[in-house]
């Protein structure tokens, strides 16, 4: 696990060294001093929405994830979310917070802590992605077939989002892995036995995290936490808007936050969005009659916090990684079962049958 962890470091460190050579230090120095002081202010919110994730995940954990301080939980959003922000498709700082969360849980408790997380995650940006046809016609007046288009798009997303919650609620089942199976031609199909060994490692994570959700009061404390980490990330955008000089502030956050979580989306193979997510706001800002280039700087003051999120990411996962590296493995492991008895209990019973 310590080999993975820095393997995922080094990995990270070389997507930020990337991103600021395509950016340029020029570019983000320049948009730094277009927000001036209330960048601070924006990297406070994205903060915020950060640790309210934290709050989100660790509910997905279940009785286990409220035995592990809150602390881990945070460190372990603030080291994934970096990472996902330096690496294409956003996906692989989830193995970060995967190896950082096996370190406190169970791997299926931990593997179903994210997957409940990303489900919620999933619902509520697809809700946020809804919002955008009425918001442009309320809001801005748009009309045509203009309205025509964001109405399908909202949903499309809406219905996505259903999906989402059934999905959360009732599970997935093991028929993506029989199919894939099946899909195999050759050589290239996969033996019954991987599937088979897939097929109950899921089932372990499904159960995980269906019980989990099944705790009194888990699921306000996940769909409340989500709600207020996404608003956090709209405070982010109206206070780029507001620096900027922008109208309809927060009209245009919500706005923004749906483009760029849309783009995201789309062009997730983009590593940091380069282009895709400027493109994206631009094409919206013009659409409701807002300035196309003050939606393209807000997602400039977005790649510098980015940047800054990074290198905070990179500096909590480096941290802990060093800490594992300095110990020896006996002493980790038995610090582990003198703090967490029920985890020591999972395995070794796992080793016994």
């Amino acid at each position: 696990m310590r080999k993975l962890q820095l393997a995922l470091l080094v990995v990270g460190v070389g997507a930020l060294v990337w991103m600021i050579f395509h950016l340029g230090p020029g570019k983000l120095w320049e948009g730094m001093q277009l927000v001036g002081w209330g960048f601070a202010l924006t990297c406070s919110a994205h903060l915020c929405g950060l640790l309210l994730d934290s709050v989100t995940l660790r509910a997905c954990a279940g009785k286990r994830g409220q035995k592990v301080p809150y602390l881990h939980f945070a460190r372990t959003s603030v080291a994934g979310h970096g990472v996902n922000e330096a690496t294409p498709f956003g996906k692989v700082g989830e193995i970060v917070k995967f190896a950082l969360l096996d370190e406190r849980l169970p791997a299926a408790d931990a593997g179903g802590a994210l997957v409940a997380q990303n489900l919620a995650s999933f619902v509520v940006n697809c809700g946020l992605i809804g919002l955008v046809a009425p918001i442009s016609m309320v809001a801005f007046g748009v009309g045509g077939g203009t309205a025509f288009a964001f109405c399908a798009v909202s949903a499309v997303f809406l219905a996505a989002g259903g999906v989402g919650i059934l999905i959360l609620r009732r599970g997935l089942g093991v028929w993506p892995f029989a199919l894939m199976r099946r899909a195999g031609i050759g050589r290239f199909r996969l033996s019954k036995e991987r599937v088979n060994r897939w097929q109950k490692g899921w089932r372990k994570v499904e159960k995980s995290w269906r019980s989990a959700t099944a705790q009194p009061n888990a699921m306000k404390v996940i769909w409340g936490s989500m709600i207020l980490g996404r608003l956090a990330n709209v405070v982010e955008a109206a206070l780029f808007l507001y620096f900027l000089g922008g109208d309809h502030i927060i009209a245009g956050a919500f706005l923004s936050l749906a483009s760029y979580q849309f783009s995201g989306w789309a062009l997730s193979f983009v590593p940091m969005g380069a282009g895709s997510a400027e493109g994206s706001a631009f094409v919206m800002f013009r659409a409701v009659g807002l300035s196309p280039q003050l939606g393209v700087m807000v997602e400039i003051g977005r790649k510098l916090r980015k940047v800054v999120f990074i290198c905070l990411g990179i500096a909590v996962l480096g941290w802990d990684t060093f800490r594992r590296m300095m110990g020896s493995e006996h002493g980790k492991v038995a610090d582990d079962d003198h703090h967490h008895p029920d985890r020591a209990a999972d395995d070794q019973g796992e080793r016994s049958t």
